[in-house]
């Protein structure tokens, strides 16, 4: 698959931490990437804590299972998982929130995760702990040949 650089959120960095990992959301269903679309090496499973921002105004921060390239340092988050996930948080406690428009900002240390679940912080202090992403990138599947 052809790397292409996807949108790159305009504006200044919005975390007070530096920036963290290239991040690709995976739109796919037919594609886990466990081999990575850009280089190729095998990709890693790995739980980060990404932090989510929900319209209007919500921030979600969910510990979520995604693939990691060690080698480009991308991350990559299945958008389906995520979804279904979103889903069943808003559908439980805000139904109101269902099928907004969602934009994944960046990720957090385990510990500053941990500490936000223990003691939920406001919006302006949950932005000292984030990471935004390096850039964010999208992959096409190449053409497949073959009977149809």
């Amino acid at each position: 698959m052809p790397a292409r650089k996807g949108k790159v959120r305009p504006g200044p960095r919005l975390g007070k931490q530096p920036p963290k990992y290239y991040f690709f959301l995976n739109p796919y269903t037919d594609a886990r990437f466990t081999s990575c679309p850009k280089c190729g090496a095998k990709t890693r499973v790995r739980k980060i804590p990404l932090v989510i921002h929900v319209e209007p105004g919500q921030l979600v921060s969910l510990n979520k299972i995604c693939r990691l390239c060690i080698t480009c340092d991308l991350l990559i988050v299945h958008q389906d998982e995520l979804e279904a996930f979103l889903a069943a948080y808003f559908g439980e406690h805000r139904p109101e929130m269902l099928g907004n428009d969602y934009l994944v900002l960046g990720t957090q240390s385990r510990a500053d995760w941990l500490k936000g679940m223990q003691t939920p912080l406001p919006p302006q202090q949950a932005f000292e702990y984030l990471h935004d992403f390096r850039d964010y990138w999208t992959f096409q599947p190449s053409p497949r040949w073959g009977p149809a």
